[in-house]
């Protein structure tokens, strides 16, 4: 028994620093598709030569996030127009703003002359599309957020397919006369990449550790006395809350309150403020089935929500 309960002693610290794993999210701009012209025939003119539809296979690398196609047109074969799509799109994510609401309007794509459809597809109606099934009575569908209609140029963010393989189905509307479609395609990608931690701090999240198995043992004076050795070591957020915590379960409400500021303010340089956050408040919640008149709790749980907003 005794050996099962130091065992699981250890496993209560493990867990409670696992938390606090540091890590760094590394996004880059990865090209799929460079800068492309295509020329397509009027549909008249492709029952004699030619075609007037085509399609791209996009091929998603890992970890992407989201993914965006530019493409501008002109009448005729010649000629070949610079989108500099991905070397906008790095431009942005190196400034401190990066990627925001207001990078499609931001990035600059030469004018079109011509309109043009282009289709987000799967393989399947790739098929379908490339048949014009759509003239003979049939149908095929599409991804309407990565697509344009009768466009003469755009640019085209698509975040809800994040993997696998699609197809970018294009298509000439005019008739008689042919247009060409230059494109580009680059997906944004993140890694998450743990940071390497300093032997203080290893030392402060074990004792941070300790701190947290005393507070569930109920020994709240311990638990504050670990943390303090654990944030002499290395300031720790979530070290600092577990301290908070066991201050608001020894009524020290006003000293809880000031503990939990300065551990918030730690917490949101954080590269993930709103998991710790959520663990702060679960923990606030099972402090208050314990005692549940917990002076100060709902007021500190409140500051926590609004952070995570």
């Amino acid at each position: 028994m005794k050996k099962n309960y130091i065992l699981s002693f250890i496993l209560l610290i493990l867990i409670h620093v696992g938390y606090s794993q540091d890590y760094k999210i590394e996004a880059e701009t990865k090209q799929i598709i460079e800068n492309r012209s295509i020329y397509l025939n009027g549909g008249l003119n492709a029952t004699f030569g030619g075609k007037s539809r085509t399609y791209l296979k996009v091929d998603l690398p890992p970890h992407t996030v989201k993914w965006y196609y530019s493409f501008s047109t002109r009448k005729g074969k010649s000629g070949t127009q610079n989108l500099k799509l991905a070397i906008q799109l790095t431009g942005m994510m190196s400034d401190p703003s990066g990627l925001t609401s207001n990078t499609l309007s931001a990035i600059k794509v030469p004018d079109g002359v011509a309109s043009a459809d282009i289709y987000l597809l799967d393989r399947q109606n790739t098929d379908k599309f490339l048949a014009k099934e759509d003239i003979y009575g049939g149908s095929y569908s599409y991804n309407m957020e990565g697509s344009a209609e009768s466009t003469k140029q755009a640019v085209v963010e698509i975040d809800d397919i994040k993997s696998g393989t699609v197809y970018l189905g294009l298509k000439n509307r005019s008739t008689n006369n042919g247009v060409n479609i230059t494109i580009e395609v680059v997906a944004i990608t993140e890694t998450k990449i743990e940071i390497e931690k300093s032997e203080n701090q290893q030392k402060a999240e074990l004792y941070g550790g300790l701190g947290w198995a005393q507070f569930e043992n109920g020994d709240y004076e311990k638990c504050i006395e670990y943390c303090n050795k654990a944030n002499s070591e290395y300031e720790l957020g979530w070290v600092l809350a577990n301290k908070g915590l066991a201050q608001l379960m020894k009524d020290k409400e006003s000293e809880a309150m000031e503990t939990y500021i300065t551990a918030i303010t730690l917490i949101k340089k954080q590269s993930n403020p709103n998991y710790i956050f959520g663990e702060m408040i679960k923990d606030i919640e099972n402090a208050k089935k314990i005692k549940p008149n917990l002076s100060g709790a709902d007021e500190i749980k409140q500051i926590i929500e609004i952070q995570r907003r």
